[in-house]
């Protein structure tokens, strides 16, 4: 049996042991008295489950080929989500910092910079060392999802990786996969039009590196960046709240359903009402954009007081403008399963089920759809916007609005 210890905003909560058998298990320390690291681990004296525990810390980590990748590097099966929390939890997702028990927080922090030249080469190195990891340096940074990103720190135009615990990332960087070209282009209008709508949405705006790789450049709001040094703020994903493991953020594979998460904002939000009008609003806005990707760890609580409200918006990509990716929504509207089934009847049934008045349902609905119409018109003025990304992603938002009427 082993064990890491967790901490959440600098303060100890628990540890985080794995049995002989290899399950895991999480215990708050007896004279804890802090917040809940999870709605899903409630502070008790009773150990946490092997099941909760992998939806919670298991939640932190990269998935897919990137985790496959990282994991060879390591040297650690890419199932061992203790393993790679042990080589990577010293700059996770929200507030939380996970080291070996003969660690201590430091107190001061240490960074490396990078000039122009050496953060092109991590950039494009990303494919092969997922998250810049390099244990053996000091870089230890654990963020989840199956793009490929990098944490760092932007001081001005400096930017720098961190070398240990003490040095909170502030931006995520984002460069653009060659499987899917235009995905910054892409990236980056949709959160700007999420924002020109009203919607919370992180600050992203599009960079070219001294090669000319595009990368996206995005504000981490889970950092207070006013605070002196930089604070974490917590956070965690629908799925980690919900108690599902990631390979279950998808309706189809067991995931949590828009029913679901409506219900986890009514029970735990500190405004119910205000975020389950801006959750209305997203499913929407997702749906115009031709997003079907927007799955439960991508909708978050963010804990910048004692109780939780609904993050800003994040990885909001229209997936429809390639081909080769499915159209089946990762959480269905009601009876309707694709994207090109969603008719006003689907948004009307997901409301009675969801709670929501008809009313509001089909007065919100048709001011979502009349603003981003407005703004499209506008942003795709912008130089900034004018590339064939764009250009397909409103043909199909175009087309939607279209049918739907």
């Amino acid at each position: 049996m082993s064990e890491l210890i967790v901490y959440l905003a600098g303060r100890r909560a628990g540890r985080l042991i794995r049995k002989q058998n290899g399950n895991l298990q999480f215990r708050y320390d007896a004279d804890y008295t802090g917040s809940a690291i999870s709605q899903s681990l409630p502070v008790r004296v009773a150990a946490h489950p092997n099941r909760v525990c992998r939806a919670v810390f298991g939640g932190l980590l990269l998935e897919g080929d990137a985790r496959e990748t990282i994991a060879r590097n390591l040297g650690v099966s890419s199932g061992n989500d203790y393993a790679l929390l042990e080589a990577l939890g010293g700059d996770c997702a929200g507030a939380l910092t996970i080291l070996g028990p003969d660690d201590r927080l430091p107190r001061s922090a240490r960074t490396r910079q990078l000039d122009e030249r050496e953060l092109d080469l991590v950039l494009r190195e990303l494919p092969q060392r997922p998250l810049a990891a390099d244990p053996a340096e000091g870089t230890r940074l654990s963020l989840a999802g199956a793009q490929p990103k990098l944490p760092v720190i932007i001081n001005g135009d400096r930017v720098s990786l961190p070398l240990n615990a003490a040095a909170p990332t502030t931006h995520i960087l984002k460069p653009e996969p060659a499987r899917f070209p235009g995905l910054v282009d892409n990236e980056a209008f949709c959160m700007e039009l999420a924002a020109a709508v009203g919607l919370p949405a992180a600050r992203a705006h599009k960079r070219i590196s001294s090669s000319g790789l595009p990368y996206l450049l995005v504000e981490r709001y889970d950092r207070d960046l006013t605070s002196e040094p930089i604070g974490r703020l917590h956070q965690e994903d629908f799925c980690q709240a919900l108690g599902r493991a990631s390979e279950q953020k998808y309706q189809a594979d067991g995931g949590p359903t828009i029913v679901d998460c409506v219900s986890l904002l009514r029970v735990c939000s500190a405004r119910p009402a205000h975020d389950l009008i801006t959750l209305w609003r997203v499913l929407v806005f997702n749906w115009l954009i031709g997003n079907c990707d927007a799955h439960s760890k991508n909708f978050s609580l963010l804990y910048d007081a004692s109780a939780p409200t609904l993050a800003p918006l994040y990885d909001i990509v229209s997936t429809t403008i390639y081909p080769e990716l499915t159209r089946r929504l990762a959480m269905s509207v009601d009876g309707a399963r694709a994207i090109d089934d969603v008719r006003s009847t689907a948004w009307v049934a997901l409301a009675l089920e969801s709670d929501y008045s008809e009313r509001f349902v089909v007065a919100e609905t048709a001011a979502m759809i009349e603003r981003v119409t407005a703004e499209v018109a506008r942003l795709t003025a912008a130089p900034a916007h004018d590339n064939e990304t764009v250009a397909k992603l409103v043909a199909g938002l175009s087309r939607r609005v279209e049918e739907f009427a």
